[in-house]
């Protein structure tokens, strides 16, 4: 089969996509990864081969002041959110990143013809683009399913992208034929649609593995990242990340600190006992070491740590970041702190509770089992290629 798959905007929504790519090529089928040209040094140092398309978009301009903050906390249960994202409205940044790709996506699309066009969360070309190519589309989740809690209005967003290719906003499906989701239960979020579960296998993007990581520590580990997103779209300055680093840092423990380089800086001086990251080093392969990790609450963050049965802390900034955390603390291998209550004894405390040997260190084992257990990328190949073999049929 001929498969491609669109990723846009930021690196780290292009490496939930990695691991499948990989069992694809592994099993003989052309995969291609269709971006904006920035992307093109993520992907091909992922071992994929790059469609560079359309235009880039500046990730900061787009979405200054378009990502939601942290939203109300006492809505009752099962009461929907009506908030309209400023990110996904018709002005918004990820319409900013679809119109600058979609032309040249359906463009290739038509001279390439592939069986099978698989996306990621929010990616409304690639979505148009299936339906303009007449071909299923998946999409591959890359966490807990923040678009059930935000009201898409697909005429003014959707309509004028449709309408390119003679189509209407309702000819296109967002969530396409099957939706690959890599959360277990509870964190979980129920799908409507046709759905098949698929392993998270954590992929941060190159990495070195330093002499430091090559035995344990010599106290308890905690990691404190801040992720890429916020920095990436100028909105490193919603969380004190050295006041943070410092309240950690007040334990009997080692603390890593992984950050964009734009950001160390402001991290110094440090303690003593904090190591500042300075090469290339991904997630999956410092926390297998730590006892904790604190961070902001991105999809891949937080996916990582779960497969990897490491306690979190989350300090949510934006709403996706606040959704995962809630998400999370339904399972009880981690908890989450608002801006008003993350003073520095209650960071302390929380962290402290974390590295224990108790209910927060079983339930992430707990979850880690079960993220093992679901079935591994190359697991749901014939489930893709019976997708695409129905269509042609």
């Amino acid at each position: 089969m001929r498969i491609l798959l669109s990723t846009w905007g930021w690196r780290s929504h292009f490496y939930g996509l990695v691991p499948l790519g990989w069992a694809l090529q592994a099993a003989g089928h052309e995969v291609r990864v269709a971006s904006h040209p920035a992307l093109v040094p993520a992907i091909t140092s992922a071992g994929l081969a790059a469609v560079p398309l359309g235009a880039d978009v500046d990730f900061a301009t787009a979405f200054a002041g378009r990502i939601g903050a942290v939203g109300a906390l006492d809505r009752a249960e099962n009461e929907p959110d009506d908030t309209v994202e400023p990110a996904i409205t018709a002005d918004g940044g990820v319409v900013r990143f679809a119109d600058a790709l979609l032309d040249d996506l359906v463009g290739f699309g038509r001279s390439w013809r592939p069986d099978l066009l698989v996306w990621e969360p929010f990616n409304l070309a690639a979505a148009v683009a299936a339906a303009a190519l007449g071909v299923p589309g998946v999409r591959h989740l890359w966490g807990p399913d923040s678009s059930v809690t935000l009201r898409l209005d697909p005429e003014p967003v959707l309509g004028p992208l449709a309408g390119r290719f003679g189509l209407a906003a309702t000819d296109v499906d967002l969530a396409g034929a099957l939706t690959l989701d890599p959360v277990p239960p509870p964190m979980q979020v129920p799908a409507t649609g046709p759905t098949r579960p698929v392993r998270y296998v954590p992929y941060n993007g190159p990495a070195v593995l330093p002499t430091w990581l090559h035995g344990p520590a010599d106290r308890p580990r905690v990691c404190v990242t801040a992720g890429t997103m916020m920095a990436g779209a100028g909105l490193d300055d919603r969380l004190d990340l050295p006041r943070v680093v410092r309240a950690v840092a007040g334990l009997d423990v080692e603390v890593v600190v992984l950050v964009e380089p734009a950001q160390q800086a402001a991290l110094r001086p440090l303690p003593g006992n904090v190591r500042l990251v300075d090469s290339p080093l991904a997630l999956r392969l410092v926390l297998p070491t730590c006892a904790a990790l604190v961070q902001q609450g991105g999809a891949g963050t937080t996916m990582t740590a779960l497969g990897l049965g490491v306690p979190q802390l989350v300090l949510p900034q934006v709403s996706d970041q606040h959704f995962n955390a809630e998400r999370l603390a339904v399972t009880g291998a981690g908890t989450w702190l608002a801006g008003d209550r993350a003073d520095d004894d209650t960071l302390r405390g929380l962290v402290g509770e974390l590295i224990a040997d108790g209910p927060w260190r079983a339930a992430a084992a707990l979850m880690r089992d079960r993220v093992h257990a679901m079935p591994a990328p190359a697991e749901v190949l014939p489930a893709l290629v019976d997708l695409a073999a129905r269509h042609r049929s």
